[in-house]
């Protein structure tokens, strides 16, 4: 363990890895996407997708920003997404595992963020017109595109994470064949 510091009000964190700490520092080391903890191939494909290629930008950029990059171009609505982003993140370079970041005290404060920026986001849209709904048009004289279902899935505390479809919505469950 390091010694505290009296002057840094960080939690202290053990020196696990003092030579890549070291080569990181001195510019020799260059770490991928998928070196990082919690972030394998397909983070590094979605990631690439918002332009974040290297370990850099997506430090620069920070956990939540990116998170909310690949959330508004469609590609991942999944919040494991965020806590491997924030685990691979914190501390740095070694990273959490990304269900230590789903259940620490870290998870609220980062829900209320995406849910506060999908919101302000929303509300800007609305106040813009281009949000409008379907038949009307927009202020160009455009019509709008139709709403998706994932417009109106806005998940929020104390409800289930899982909805049903609405073409499932009073249908009766399928019973699977048995013999």
């Amino acid at each position: 363990m390091k010694p505290p510091n009296p002057s840094d009000n960080r939690p202290t964190m053990p020196d696990r890895n003092p030579k890549v700490r070291r080569r990181l520092a001195q510019g020799k080391l260059r770490l991928r996407l998928c070196d990082l903890r919690n972030l394998g191939p397909q983070s590094e494909r979605l990631l690439a997708a918002i332009g974040i290629h290297d370990v850099e930008a997506l430090r620069r950029r920070s956990a939540l920003e990116a998170y909310l990059a690949v959330r508004h171009a469609g590609l991942s609505r999944s919040l494991n997404l965020l806590w491997a982003l924030v685990g691979a993140l914190e501390p740095w370079p070694e990273g959490r595992d990304w269900r230590e970041v789903a259940a620490s005290e870290a998870r609220l404060p980062l829900l209320l963020a995406v849910e506060s920026r999908v919101t302000a986001r929303r509300s800007a849209l609305e106040a813009g017109g281009v949000a409008a709904r379907v038949g009307q048009s927009s202020p160009k004289g455009s019509t709008s595109r139709p709403p998706t279902d994932s417009d109106d899935q806005v998940w929020v505390p104390g409800l289930p994470f899982e909805t049903r479809r609405k073409s499932e919505q009073g249908k009766t469950p399928r019973k699977k064949n048995r013999r």
